[in-house]
């Protein structure tokens, strides 16, 4: 290494110890939680088919199953235990490792800028790239971590030790790139949420780019980071040769994230922001229209991505009767024959997506109220609050638009839904039914939004909790009935207790009895952040 570079890196060791100080326990719970979920889901498989039949139904059954592979692709060795197994925990694992190094990337780099503090270490002995190696360290280090305790829990499951450590290094080498595509999304953006929105973006393309071209079996899926991991065929021919494309992707990231540390300003990026005009509005005056501006952003994000999800859902509604002539004995696993199996399977897919779009809308309802948090935290509510401004005012201003904006979401997923599916079969009747299929999850989001108001009011320093509720909703959708947990758990995610719709009927009742769950929520949220102190800094 040269004089030049050792000194562009110098004080990396430090910073890597301050980084596992300050995240002594974030880390574990990453480790834990999302290790833990895999585990679970690997060792409660093997004995739900035990026999040689059973794996060949699932071969049957899954392995054309339209959801399965645009939710997990093409899992190599359906046939077997091992190939069973890796799908069933695939979704879960991949995308929560990549989730896991983009949240833990973005803290230690683009937000220790923003608050400044990075630059209370710059004043020290730090070299220019230290921080950034630094970040890539981290993120290696706990994509390393999640996949052991992977591919442990996959030998502990006594699966064959060469498909679990292809699929371990596979899931590894898939948290490195995206610890690429983080450093680069660093770079771009000048603030924390603007890293989190690119990195977030590039995961879900990746993620449904791989989904997409799994279900109409091309070579999409090697446009895809998800596809060339997915691609080590991990209990069916394992091979290596996809590790080379995911390792020469992330050098190709290093070096295009290094490029950009050395042509930008210290706190700055490259998609600098633009400064406002010099008046404001009369809207942007109140606290609603304050909150809209601040808002604005991340809710113009989420509405694009969502609706984009909602046109490429929407999109493969009309393949998904064709699996009915590929595999009749799909007819059989729906209990119905003829037009009624094809509505049967139309209706459960249809059922699935709703939910998982509305498990997904849950992550926008929780950052649009952890603003206030974030507000508070700048110093920037006190400001606010030192004009004629009240406590109340300000915090129902800001978990109005967050509540408001979710259900405008929740129609442009349906929306979307509806012109993908028009797009596909040339079919216009389903608009109404398939936003009205949508907003019938909408109570489940609005409550997991109140329950991050109401823990914003009345326990301020314990809000990260609202993405454990995220999780254990998604934990409830993605692997409840695998896990075959107890209803008593299942109840406490609020999408348990509505009606899956189109499968069943709407039922009113839960619905409505949600509606007042989170109304009382937000109540108590704002009665507590009367009562408590405002923190700054």
């Amino acid at each position: 290494m040269s004089g030049a570079t050792r000194s562009s890196v110098v004080g990396v060791g430090h910073l890597v110890r301050l980084i596992l100080r300050r995240d002594r326990l974030r880390l574990p719970l990453w480790v834990v939680g999302l290790g833990g979920t895999i585990v679970a889901s690997a060792l409660a498989v093997p004995p739900l088919y035990d026999t040689p039949e059973k794996i060949a139904g699932y071969a049957r059954t899954v392995g054309a199953s339209p959801v399965s592979y645009l939710m997990s692709g093409r899992q190599a060795g359906l046939d077997t235990l091992g190939g069973i197994v890796a799908n069933e925990i695939s979704q879960v694992a991949q995308l929560g490792v990549c989730l896991m190094v983009v949240f833990l990337v973005v803290r230690h780099t683009r937000a220790e800028e923003e608050s400044g503090r990075a630059e209370l270490l710059r004043s020290t002995v730090l070299g220019r790239h230290a921080a950034t190696l630094a970040g890539l360290l981290y993120g290696v280090a706990a994509a390393v971590l999640v996949a052991g305790v992977t591919t442990a829990s996959m030998l502990a499951a006594g699966l064959s030790g060469y498909g679990s450590l292809t699929y371990g290094v596979g899931l590894a080498l898939l948290g490195v790139t995206y610890t690429g595509v983080t450093l680069v999304a660093v770079q771009l953006s000048t603030s924390s949420r603007g890293a989190l929105g690119l990195a977030g973006a590039a995961v879900t393309v990746g993620y449904l780019v791989r989904g997409l071209g799994a279900m109409q079996d091309n070579g999409l899926v090697w446009l895809s980071p998800f596809g060339w991991a997915q691609g080590m065929d991990a209990f069916g021919d394992e091979r290596w040769w996809p590790a080379a494309l995911l390792l020469a992707a992330t050098a190709l990231l290093l070096a295009l994230a290094a490029r950009l540390v050395a042509h930008r300003d210290f706190g700055g990026g490259l998609l600098d922001t633009r400064p406002g005009p010099e008046r404001a509005g009369r809207l942007l005056g109140t606290p609603f229209g304050l909150a809209v501006r601040l808002q604005r952003g991340l809710l113009i994000g989420w509405a694009t991505g969502l609706l984009l999800l909602g046109v490429l859902y929407g999109s493969v509604v009309p393949t998904v009767p064709d699996l009915i002539a590929s595999n009749p004995e799909m007819a059989q696993v729906v209990g119905a024959s003829g037009r009624a199996a094809e509505d049967a399977l139309v209706d459960a897919f249809l059922g699935y997506i709703f939910l998982f779009m509305a498990v997904i809308s849950c992550g926008f309802v929780v950052s649009s109220v952890l603003r206030l948090r974030a507000e508070e935290e700048a110093g920037r509510t006190e400001t606010v609050l030192a004009t004629t401004v009240g406590r109340t005012t300000w915090m129902a201003a800001v978990t109005a638009v967050a509540l408001i904006a979710t259900a405008v979401l929740t129609v442009l997923m349906g929306l979307g839904l509806a012109v993908g599916y028009g797009i596909a079969s040339g079919e216009w009747t389903q608009v109404v039914g398939q936003v009205g299929g949508q907003l019938a999850y909408l109570p489940g989001t609005l409550v997991v939004g109140a329950l991050t108001v109401a823990l914003y009011g009345l326990l301020p320093a314990w809000t990260g909790l609202a993405w454990a509720a995220v999780a254990l909703v998604a934990l409830q959708v993605i692997l409840g009935q695998l896990l075959g947990l107890p209803d008593a758990v299942l109840a406490v995610s609020p999408f348990w207790h509505l009606a899956a719709v189109p499968v069943d009927d709407f039922e009113v009742l839960p619905f409505v009895s949600l509606v007042v769950v989170a109304v009382g929520l937000v109540a108590a949220g704002l009665w507590g952040y009367r009562r408590r102190d405002v923190v700054s800094g």
